[in-house]
């Protein structure tokens, strides 16, 4: 299945290979909605449950147009929020010539969504500029 498929899946889709996966130790994706303004996008979130108690987040992204083409913007910004709490900045998701992007981090979140918006700077400390495709993480206690 092409990464591009993934995103038909929706929440439900999504929810379900996530329950099928189970809990810790197992890598788990969430598919992401995008917007109107970049229909072709397509975006997958992979989570996995560290020894540290950390979750590691992977975010990749396929057909997604240069930011200053869609969307009069000079990068896109990863963020990550948690249920209660404000969007943290966790960096710069470059897309390249082939229109392929991905970004890793950690971090202690268990719940929390994440967002990807295109900003004309990439140190912004909230979210100002539009949202680009988004997903929400629960992961198994």
């Amino acid at each position: 299945m092409q990464l591009r498929d993934w995103k038909h899946w929706g929440v439900g889709g999504a929810l379900v290979g996530a329950l099928a996966l189970g809990g810790c130790g197992h890598e788990q994706t969430w598919t992401m909605d995008t917007t109107n303004a970049v229909p072709a996008a397509g975006g997958q979130v992979k989570v996995k449950n560290e020894k540290d108690g950390n979750t590691r987040v992977k975010v990749e992204v396929a057909h997604l147009a240069q930011p200053e083409s869609a969307f009069n913007a000079t990068t896109y910004v990863v963020w990550l929020k948690p249920q209660m709490g404000s969007a943290q900045n966790v960096g710069v998701l470059s897309v390249g010539k082939d229109l392929k992007g991905s970004l890793e981090t950690k971090t202690a979140f268990k719940n929390f969504q994440v967002i990807v918006t295109a900003e004309d700077f990439p140190n912004v400390t909230l979210p100002r500029g539009p949202e680009v495709m988004n997903t929400r993480v629960v992961m198994p206690s």
